[in-house]
């Protein structure tokens, strides 16, 4: 089969013939059509935060088609379209026996990050890992449910809005833009905050009630437009020392901040401003295997969206991280494998 496959940290993925997957009697054979990209891409290709056993084949943002099962596996059939949870949870610890996937402690795999990804015409994983996708959700939104749209879904769940309460979204990228739709459909006001203004269209246009450029002065906009106090909830969807400090500065007494963004960067914490002010920050991580059916049901339904700012063939895989790194993407990218 041909693959997008990293050998050196920091060189360009090489597109060759590589063996197609064998598959155990548990799993199952996915022909791929489509996965999406995004940062943890980048840290991949960087060797920051995820350094894979070389050489690697990322992707962790796939839809496609069963092509084969195991013969223990009865509950997918060939032909079916899916998409996967990344992690390969062992279901037994105590995080998975509370309903903590992400935090497994006895993970077999990480799709695309520790076990090879779908930046390939084929991938293996668990049946257990892999939902079936109805036929009004298209292979391109599909390739962005196993992360942007598991990732915010499991977000919001993480933290505590109620009707009319008021959010801001920092960083209105991939994640964001899903973030932005679901606070909505749950009458949540929003604020995006982004450096760019193409990014800013985007998250008016899907329902943030107002949007600001970052590098304006903008804290006492979000606390008028929130109603004097700051807001209840900030998602962070960028992660560096920064954003976090700005986070702080916009939250109310006693709310929260969400950290979803994953940077190399350590964060000066006001513990004064955090005990006297009551405030929580909560870190989450990609999402569960039922945000995973969630997601599904959320978007066949029509509830989300999620935009996709261009489409590349996996020949052009180097161009299209390239694309995302330069800043020049304002919506998600989606490597279409086969059409």
């Amino acid at each position: 089969m041909k693959a997008a496959v990293l050998y050196e940290i920091g060189k360009p993925l090489r597109v060759e013939e590589v063996p197609v997957p064998e598959i155990g009697p548990y799993e199952v054979l996915v022909e791929t059509r489509t996965c999406g990209i995004c940062r943890t891409d980048l840290h991949i290709y960087d060797g920051v935060a995820y350094v894979p056993k070389l050489p690697h084949i990322p992707g962790h943002e796939p839809a496609g088609v069963v092509a084969k099962v195991g013969e223990n596996v009865t509950n997918l059939s060939v032909g079916q379209h899916v998409v996967p949870n990344l992690f390969f949870t062992c279901g037994q610890c105590y995080y998975c026996r509370v309903g903590r996937d992400t935090q497994c402690t006895n993970l077999s795999g990480l799709l695309g990050v520790s076990a090879w990804g779908a930046f390939a015409e084929y991938f293996k994983a668990p049946a257990e890992n892999l939902f079936v996708s109805p036929d009004n959700v298209s292979f391109e939104v599909g390739g962005l449910i196993s992360c942007a749209v598991v990732t915010a879904l499991h977000a919001t769940k993480r933290a505590r809005l109620s009707l009319y309460d008021t959010a801001v979204v920092l960083g209105a990228g991939g994640v964001g833009q899903v973030l932005i739709q679901i606070l909505k459909a749950s009458g949540v006001r929003v604020i995006a905050i982004s450096r760019s203004k193409e990014k800013l269209e985007i998250a008016k246009e899907l329902g943030a009630e107002l949007v600001l450029q970052a590098q304006e002065e903008i804290t006492k906009q979000i606390k008028e437009f929130a109603g004097g106090d700051g807001v209840q909830c900030v998602f962070d969807c960028v992660g560096s020392g920064t954003t976090m400090k700005e986070s702080a500065d916009y939250v109310m007494r006693g709310g929260q901040i969400i950290v979803i963004g994953e940077e190399p960067d350590f964060v000066e914490i006001d513990t004064i401003q955090i005990a006297q002010r009551e405030l929580e920050i909560i870190g989450t991580r990609n999402g569960t295997k039922q945000d995973t059916a969630d997601a599904i049901t959320m978007i066949a339904s029509g509830i989300i969206t999620p935009p996709i700012a261009r489409t590349f063939p996996l020949e052009q895989i180097n161009e299209a991280l390239l694309f995302m790194r330069d800043g020049r993407a304002n919506a998600r990218i989606v490597i279409v494998i086969k059409e």
